[in-house]
């Protein structure tokens, strides 16, 4: 019996979500739903309350198991606050993280909490890695779903043949309609007269609702269909210390002669950079992105590395000294950073790529922790998951382009002349309170046709509109 067949008859097992008719018929109902916002309500050019409403629809399924306690893997309920936080973040912010990647990435966190809702696993962080490369087949899954659904009624058969007919027929209704409508203009008219009945709706689009309506359907069939149970072993074998020892001996030397510049500048400051005949501009330019780096890559060494760690002495020092140089190195990464926003203002990237390297330089605190103190290899991981996901929420809450332009504006008023003008109009209206007063107008469109509209109501864009065209009104009726 093949594993497919295997997990779908799980449908009929006691404790399987389809035993309860509800949630069935909620699975179509809420597939189709969403197939009808995504083509009619969810905005194609900017974020609106249609995409909150979207994200909030797509969550009832799980909502009703957990509140029936079916589920399954105890963590998917600790991925739903994020969903919150970052779902209030699109609807606050203007900024290109939360109106360009935070909804893909809101979206693939919500399909990974369904793959995985129904999976027995050990630790937290699996909870964001599903089963990969696992069979599927929509016809046996669609199959076993329809057939579990039906079975609750004696006449099953007959609704069975009626589905068929009705999915056979519709095809031919539609081609020999538009037959018709080509073939006689009375007939055109009048079909066209009652199509307008419906000229809210975006009948262009009207014809990518099944097409959604299954693609949504055969998501949530997946995800409770494919049970699991992912327990986790402990690896026994460890990686050989002679090659091991070779690997991070040669690291240490090439860190320990590259730290040596470092150092003289963390205690050298303004004088070493004026020795070295470099311009302080230069040369905290030069170094801080491949610092960055390299702590990332020292990062992804140590995870794969103390995976196989069994305690040994030699792989203890020398990935803990590995770690501690790198910390200097981080250390000295940040003041260079530091030094360059001081010098030439701040940016959105500089400031992200900043807050990475203050978490990558977190995980290598606790990774010479776990080290000496031989603690759990997937307790790590657990904790490195959390932090990540507590520090990405954190940053996308932050107001990242009305820090950048106040924060710029601030710095040069003194000095006007040396105002990244360019830089600042290409920020988001979240900027435009900072903006406004020295006159530097955003490129973005500032326009309240959106705001009139209810599934394209954004409250963050039409706050920024609404006051900048009072601020604007007022200066008129003061001239």
């Amino acid at each position: 019996m093949t594993p497919l067949i295997e997990e779908t008859r799980k449908a009929e097992s006691s404790n399987s979500p389809f035993n309860d008719i509800r949630f069935s018929l909620s699975l179509i109902g809420v597939s189709l739903l969403l197939a009808f916002f995504k083509t009619q309500c969810v905005p194609e050019e900017a974020i609106g309350l249609g995409n909150i409403v979207f994200y909030m629809i797509a969550l009832i399924p799980m909502m009703y198991l957990i509140l029936k306690a079916q589920i399954t893997n105890r963590y998917t309920l600790f991925g739903l606050p994020f969903i919150v936080i970052w779902s209030v973040d699109i609807f606050i912010y203007n900024n290109t993280l939360t109106q360009v990647f935070l909804p893909y990435i809101l979206v693939g966190l919500m399909a990974i909490l369904y793959l995985t809702s129904m999976h027995k696993v050990d630790y937290f962080y699996q909870t964001f890695i599903p089963r990969l490369f696992i069979s599927f087949s929509f016809l046996t899954y669609v199959s076993t779903f329809v057939t579990h659904l039906f079975s609750y009624n004696q006449n099953y058969a007959t609704y069975k043949r009626v589905f068929i007919g009705i999915f056979i027929t519709l095809p031919f209704v539609v081609l020999f309609l538009a037959l018709f409508r080509n073939a006689d203009t009375n007939f055109n008219s009048a079909v066209t007269h009652f199509l307008n009945v419906f000229s809210m709706m975006k009948l262009n689009h009207l014809m990518m609702i099944p097409v959604y309506f299954l693609i949504y359907l055969s998501l949530f069939l997946y995800a409770y269909l494919n049970r699991a149970s992912r327990s986790v072993n402990e690896n026994k074998t460890s990686f050989d210390p002679l090659i091991l020892g070779i690997f991070l001996g040669a690291l240490n030397i090439l860190f320990v002669t590259f730290l040596f510049f470092q150092i003289a500048y963390l205690f050298g400051g303004e004088e070493y950079i004026k020795e070295s005949g470099i311009s302080p501009a230069h040369f905290a330019r030069e170094g801080f992105f491949q610092l960055a780096w390299v702590i990332a890559l020292v990062v992804i060494i140590f995870l794969f590395i103390m995976r196989r760690y069994q305690g040994e002495k030699s792989i203890k020092v020398l990935m803990t000294a590995l770690m501690l140089q790198t910390l200097i190195m981080g250390i000295a990464s940040l003041k260079k950073m530091h030094l360059y926003q001081w010098l030439l203002g701040a940016t959105t990237l500089r400031y992200y790529v900043e807050w990475l390297e203050w978490f990558l330089l977190a995980i290598l605190v606790l990774g010479v922790v776990f080290t000496l103190f031989r603690l759990s290899f997937y307790q790590l991981l657990n904790i490195v998951m959390t932090l990540g996901l507590i520090a990405f929420s954190i940053v996308a809450s932050v107001n990242i382009d009305y820090l950048v332009a106040s924060k710029a504006i601030e710095k040069f008023k003194t000095e006007p002349s040396k105002l990244d003008k360019a830089m600042l109009s290409q920020l988001s209206l979240d900027a435009l309170p900072a903006l406004m007063h020295v006159s530097i107008p955003i490129k973005g469109n500032v326009f309240e046709q959106s705001c009139h509209s209810i599934m394209q109501y954004h409250f963050g864009r039409c706050q920024r509109i609404k006051h900048h065209y009072s601020i604007q009104n007022n200066t008129s009726e003061n001239e």
